[in-house]
């Protein structure tokens, strides 16, 4: 991966890479970024001018305290829905970042299509996330906010791991976070129903 511009079955390896890492950073901005410039700091892969600068320490220290912080303020009722929204942005042009990244392109004209394609892939994510995750205020069908927010980082964090070894589990890993939120949201729906027709 991460080797220049690739063609045949390298370039499907990398291609699976690119897209699992571009919705991981749908959920959390800054914690692929971080892994990223870390692996490629300890040697495992190269990454392309100018995200090489994500190896460096001062960058993935900023990144740390970034991603740290998106975390905590995720877990704030008052702030999820605001987090969510100022964070939008921000993982689309993460995952901009990586799905360029991982095809060995750069931020040139040129690779409009790669930046674009991994921008909108994250921003969905983002979007579906923030759409089917049940409000942080009060326990969703017996399930907190707080551990929605913590199932988040365990994806985020296992997702990008498994995004650089193993493409497209990482997307499977997504995909069945945002089926729970669907499902927790849903079951939070029937349970406030039925709260209402005893109420009648």
């Amino acid at each position: 991966m991460f080797w220049g511009r690739i063609s045949g079955v390298e370039a499907l390896f990398a291609a699976g890479i690119a897209t699992g890492l571009a919705a991981v950073a749908g959920i959390r901005a800054y914690l692929p970024l971080l892994l990223i410039g870390l692996f490629a700091r300890l040697g495992f892969f190269e990454l392309p001018a100018p995200f090489d600068l994500l190896e460096g320490w001062a960058v993935m220290a900023a990144l740390a305290v970034l991603a740290v912080l998106e975390s905590v303020l995720d877990k704030v009722p008052a702030l999820e829905t605001a987090v969510n929204v100022a964070q939008t942005p921000l993982r689309m042009a993460a995952g901009a970042v990586l799905f360029a990244a991982a095809l060995g392109a750069g931020l040139g004209v040129e690779y409009a299509s790669e930046l674009a394609a991994g921008g909108l892939l994250a921003g969905a994510v983002s979007g579906l996330k923030a759409f089917l995750r049940p409000a942080n205020d009060a326990t969703a069908a017996g399930v907190s906010g707080t551990f929605l927010s913590a199932f988040e980082d365990v994806v985020a964090l296992v997702g990008a791991v498994i995004a650089v070894f193993v493409p497209l589990v990482s997307l499977v890993l997504v995909g069945f976070l945002l089926f729970f939120f669907y499902r927790i949201k849903r079951r939070r729906r029937r349970k406030f129903q039925g709260l209402r027709i005893l109420g009648d």
